[in-house]
């Protein structure tokens, strides 16, 4: 029995391999379709239903222009890919502020003089630098170089993916990034507790692309399977996001009280996550902005919140982004109470800053159109004229369809 099972966790390994050296050179299963090979046949292949004889993984290597060594994933090139997971996840929780962590998890992957892993390692590094770094450009141009070269297995190019799909976003290369997203999930398809875990950081990833894409149906079938894994989630960021990818597609969709317990959640779980607190900052700032748009919402409850962000962001380095974006909510408070001068002067600071998103710059203009309306009616002219402009470089399907509403009710108000 033993055997027979080492026979199946063989052939899943060869799909694996096969499936994610395809997609890395950006071929279909009906590509690979050689003489005496059919298209089926692959199917079958990656899925593990077939033994591929020699002569079949040699064609296949042809076709993809590779060793055919690297189709045969034997236990060494496993548990090599299990230490890249581990070298990940050391740099990942680098990343997220937990020193502790990433110390524990780098002292268990030891010594290796591997200089294929070794390149590999740091190759990685430095994508997640890039990332700290906010050099999406740069990022995607390394990405790509790493995606090209030796890898350590499927579940590892899933990170990467889940990396650029992120920077594709925020370049506003929405299709890309869904695209991005969709194909992490596939190369994370895999056993093991490492590679679930990757599993489900790249379903966090692929809800958050196809909710910035305004694609909320495939956003809420994303949602069910995440829902599903929340019990063996825990506390920690995993769970955390899950909350949050969750209240922003109630956000999305208008169900404000469900999107208000989604981020009531993760912020609850927020005190027990001593990772990063640029992360903490960000989820408090959703907390804040949706209850703002939430029926009988605690207004102390987004002022403390807001209050918190502020105080945390003051005390980092380069968080221009976090202060804006808590200015501009601070903004809307402000109109709440009628204080117009101080509505107008915080969305103009943080619109200076140039680091809103293009909702947050959306919602910013209104605010000024609003805050024109019923402060100084002469200033509406130039407040209308700057959000048409911005209106001419938005994607309307990435932007909250009630704030489409007010825009729509500004463009169509008398004066």
């Amino acid at each position: 029995m033993a055997a027979v099972d080492e026979g199946r966790k063989s052939l899943t390994r060869f799909g694996a391999r096969l499936r994610a050296v395809r997609l890395q050179r950006g071929l279909s299963q009906k590509d690979l379709a050689c003489p005496g090979v059919s298209m089926s046949y692959v199917s079958r292949l990656e899925s593990g239903e077939r033994v591929p004889s020699p002569t079949v993984v040699r064609r296949l290597a042809e076709v993809l222009g590779v060793d055919p060594s690297e189709l045969v994933v034997d236990e060494d090139r496993t548990a090599m890919q299990d230490e890249a997971l581990a070298w990940c996840e050391a740099l990942m929780a680098y990343h997220d502020g937990d020193l502790v962590l990433a110390v524990d998890l780098l002292e268990t992957l030891g010594k290796r003089t591997d200089e294929e892993m070794f390149g590999w390692c740091v190759r990685w590094t430095r994508l997640v630098v890039l990332t700290r770094q906010r050099d999406h450009e740069g990022l995607l141009l390394a990405a790509s170089k790493l995606r090209k070269s030796w890898s350590p297995g499927p579940a590892v190019d899933a990170l990467v993916e889940i990396l650029r799909a992120s920077s594709l976003r925020r370049l506003a290369r929405t299709a890309e990034s869904v695209k991005a997203a969709t194909e992490a999930v596939e190369l994370a398809n895999g056993d093991g507790e490492r590679v679930r875990r990757i599993h489900t950081r790249a379903l966090i990833a692929l809800c958050a692309e196809l909710t910035a894409a305004g694609r909320l149906a495939d956003a809420e079938q994303v949602v069910d399977q995440l829902s599903v894994r929340l019990p063996e989630l825990g506390r920690g960021r995993l769970a955390i996001s899950t909350w949050w990818v969750r209240a922003k597609v109630a956000d999305r969709l208008g169900d404000r009280m469900e999107a208000a317990h989604c981020i009531r959640e993760a912020i609850g779980m927020l005190g027990e996550h001593g990772g990063d607190p640029e992360y903490g900052c960000r989820v408090r700032l959703a907390g804040a902005s949706i209850a703002l748009r939430t029926p009988s919402a605690n207004l102390d409850d987004v002022v403390a919140l807001l209050d918190e962000v502020e105080t945390t962001a003051a005390a980092l380095r380069g968080q221009d982004g976090l202060l804006a974006h808590a200015r501009a909510l601070r903004a809307e408070l402000a109109l709440r109470d009628g204080e117009v001068d101080r509505a107008r002067a915080l969305a103009e600071v943080a619109l200076a800053t140039g680091r809103l998103d293009a909702e947050q710059q959306l919602r910013c203009h209104l605010l000024l159109v609003r805050a024109a309306d019923e402060g100084e009616p002469e200033d509406g002219a130039g407040a209308r004229a700057a959000l048409a402009a911005l209106l001419e470089n938005i994607n309307p399907e990435g932007v909250d369809p009630l704030l489409w509403r007010d825009v729509a009710r500004i463009a169509l108000r008398k004066h």
